[in-house]
């Protein structure tokens, strides 16, 4: 303070020495809470540098834009920061863009516009770590764990927080290195890992103490509270959030103090649920308008409040508000990729609602609802066509009824799943267990096939008791030789179904049996999309597009050895005139797209697959190199949902081609996914590795059945059992039951 008193102006430095005196002073007096005075240094600032055309134009412009956002003036600040990003871009200076496009991120994160403030985190990290700026490498790491973070991406939002978490360690970062390591314990949270997630903010909290932070122990504490919450620990959680409510309020943090209060507000609804509850809630309600997480956060527990004192009508309004708050900030994520992972941050809400429905004993209501929240943004990439006001849109029991075939519908839960069967004559709700007690089960028994094992000639009990629990409760509307979609969810999006074990009579080993030998399965998204499938409609066209057999020299992957006789034995079923067949050199990336893949009837891969859990649309079909760009050999899933198909049926006749990332509401995305997205009506991948010796096999069954009229659900079913049948190893499901039939629409 006493620097800025009576500062001598005595001597004459040059006019840019000048310019930054004065942004300096003017940063100073913004920080002890002095904006005139800051106001007026900047604006002498800014004369000088309108006056000399001085290289820190740019500068300027960015201490403009932070006294805005310093002021709350984001719409302001964003300008400020263009402009500035502007004159740094025209000088070429590096340090001046990182830092425009941090605060940049900063402006969009705060107005939760969170694809944008990811581009332009990601975009800071990249320019600071070619320059060596560490400390702004740092913020655009963590700040882009934000970002993913609040699009419901936990997995990539953990991997940033951690790698933040490392910047600041080794930058002696002390406050940055507790805020990082509090967001990583978030992540941890939503994944499921409280016990670690406990670990990161325990640790957190000791850093805070020890530096006397006292911002991030009120931040922690929350968190801390939440966690323990959750833990079934009210009078622990309340200890925790106390104290963040005294942190919070002896610095005057209003966000904190308002998370903390929030929390406050769901401890009293687990210990009392009186008055004192709903005023907390208003009051968070009130102040929370500015911030849609919180707003639909708050409706939520309003309308759970309101459930528990069997207050129908206000529970209902408040479900209904909170859904709505959720799907306009939803609508307000421009980028696709992005757009998949977001409806994590609405399940609750979505979950909640569905069981209000069915206490109210109106299951059905609840099932469509869900049912709308399917497979979002597959659904909104087709383009669903518009009903006309005086059309009613089809029930779940006429699609059943009008493609002749039973649905089973799964909504997994952390307390409580729930099965719908829906046929021709209605839907029927069965109860099932919590989602941790089935997921378990499908795990362990994937293993066993994984390791190749024969669960039918071993009595595999988990395959037994995973039928009994998620298929027999609706057995008796499952008819012999019946057409059975599954819309599954959580590990069931990435398990086949069909390798189930049924018991026999009185549980008789000799009459045990594979599920597949009593139906035929589809994958379906929803059923909504199934209501637009039209049973038995033949495309006119009867033609292949083949990509296959490509060259591997240099590229990593080993060569194939049977992919040859695989392109040989689906070709053989097609007319020389209406196939397209390309290996070796010319099985190319760019072939797929020069092909016209528009026109075909059958699209078939032959080649190998690698899926992304990290980033799903980077999955991709590993072709051959091209000679002009070597590097330039997979076929991105980015890249085939530009393409728009109307291809009966696709086939990827590769390792991992349904994907390995299963978004909430989504189901598992790769390339299955980005072929429906691009409008195939079916498409067949695999959920784990294939063999390059039973594939071939299993395909030339497959088409031989197609040539013979079947359906694609029949020909696969066919060979499949031909598998299944036969005395050698590939009766084992490790080979036949890796690959599934996708319906689209």
């Amino acid at each position: 303070m006493n620097a800025l008193e009576g500062r001598p102006r005595s001597f004459s430095p040059s006019e840019d020495l000048t310019i930054k005196q004065e942004i300096l002073l003017s940063l100073a007096h913004a920080r002890l809470g002095q904006p005139q005075l800051a106001s007026e240094e900047l604006q002498k600032a800014q004369h000088l540098a309108d006056a000399t055309r001085s290289p820190l134009e740019s500068e300027v412009a960015r201490t403009e834009g932070l006294l805005e956002y310093r002021s709350g003036q984001q719409s302001s600040a964003e300008s400020s920061f263009r402009r500035s990003l502007e004159f740094a871009r025209r000088q070429k200076d590096l340090f001046i863009e990182a830092t425009d496009l941090l605060n940049l991120g900063a402006v969009a994160l705060q107005t939760e516009h969170f694809d944008e403030a990811l581009d332009r985190f990601k975009a800071s990290a990249e320019i600071s770590s070619s320059i060596h700026a560490n400390l702004f490498l740092e913020e655009g790491l963590g700040n882009a764990g934000w970002a993913y973070y609040s699009l419901g991406d936990y997995e990539k939002a953990l991997v940033s927080f951690q790698q933040a978490e490392i910047q600041a360690k080794s930058l002696g970062a002390t406050d940055n290195e507790i805020l990082w390591l509090q967001s990583a314990g978030l992540s941890l949270y939503h994944l499921g890992g409280l016990k670690q997630a406990q670990s990161c903010y325990e640790e957190a909290l000791r850093a805070a103490d020890a530096s006397h932070d006292t911002a991030r122990k009120a931040v922690t504490d929350t968190s801390l509270g939440q966690l323990l919450l959750q833990l079934g620990q009210p009078d622990a959680a309340k200890a925790r959030v106390d104290e963040a409510l005294k942190a919070a309020q002896q610095i005057g943090d209003k966000a904190s103090e308002l998370d903390a209060l929030f929390l406050q507000g769901q401890i009293a609804a687990r210990t009392s649920n009186g008055a004192d509850t709903e005023r907390i809630f208003s009051q968070v309600y009130h102040d929370a308008a500015g911030t849609p997480s919180l707003k639909w956060e708050t409706e939520n527990a309003f309308a759970d409040l309101y459930a528990s004192r069997h207050d129908v009508r206000q529970a209902g309004q408040w479900y209904r508000r909170a859904i709505k708050t959720f799907e306009t900030q939803r609508s307000s994520v421009q980028d696709e990729e992005l757009r998949l992972p977001f409806f994590a941050n609405g399940d609750e809400l979505y979950r909640d609602y569905a069981e209000f429905l069915i206490a109210s004993y109106r299951s059905d209501e609840a099932l469509q609802f869900l049912d709308g929240a399917r497979a979002r943004t597959l659904k909104e990439g087709l383009g669903e066509p518009e009903q006309a006001a005086h059309v009613q849109p089809e029930t779940p029991s006429h699609t059943a009824r009008r493609l002749n075939a039973v649905i089973l519908f799964y909504s997994l839960g952390p307390q409580r799943s729930y099965l719908w069967a829906i046929d021709r004559n209605g839907t029927h709700l069965f109860g099932l267990p919590p989602e941790a007690e089935i997921t378990a089960r499908v795990k362990s028994y994937q293993a066993d096939v994984l390791k190749s094992h024969d669960p039918l000639h071993e009595n595999n009990l988990e395959a037994q008791w995973l039928y009994k629990t998620l298929v027999a409760p609706a057995e008796a509307l499952i008819p012999k030789e019946s057409h059975v979609f599954i819309v599954p969810s959580g590990s069931l999006n990435d398990f086949n179904m069909e390798m189930l074990l049924k018991p026999g009579p009185s549980g008789s080993q000799g009459e045990t049996h594979y599920w597949i030998e009593d139906v035929s399965l589809s994958t379906a998204s929803s059923i909504q999309l199934l209501s637009r499938l039209s049973p038995g409609k033949e495309i006119a066209a009867k033609n292949l597009l083949l990509i296959g057999d490509p060259t591997t020299a240099g590229n990593g992957y080993p060569p194939l050895p049977n992919a040859a006789s695989e392109v040989q034995s689906v070709q053989k079923y097609f007319t020389p005139g209406d196939r397209t067949v390309l290996t070796q050199t010319a099985a190319v990336p760019v072939a797929y797209a020069t092909s016209n893949p528009e026109q075909y009837s059958y699209i078939h891969f032959v080649a190998h697959g690698i899926a992304s859990s990290l980033r799903p649309l980077d999955s991709a079909i590993v072709l051959s190199p091209p000679h002009a760009d070597p590097d330039n050999f997979k076929l991105y899933a980015r890249d085939i949902i530009h393409r728009p198909l109307h291809a009966r049926l696709v086939t990827i006749s590769a390792c991992y081609g349904s994907g390995l990332r299963n978004y909430d509401g989504e189901g598992l995305v790769g390339l299955s996914w980005a072929f429906l997205r691009a409008g195939a009506h079916q498409v067949i991948g695999a959920v784990w590795e294939v063999n390059d010796s039973s594939t071939p096999q299993l395909m030339e069954q497959m088409y031989h059945g197609l040539a013979q009229g079947e359906q694609p659900d029949q020909a696969l079913r066919a060979a499949k059992l031909s598998m299944l049948h036969s005395q050698g190893v590939f009766r084992k499901p490790l080979y036949w039951a890796a690959f599934q039939l996708y319906t689209g629409s």
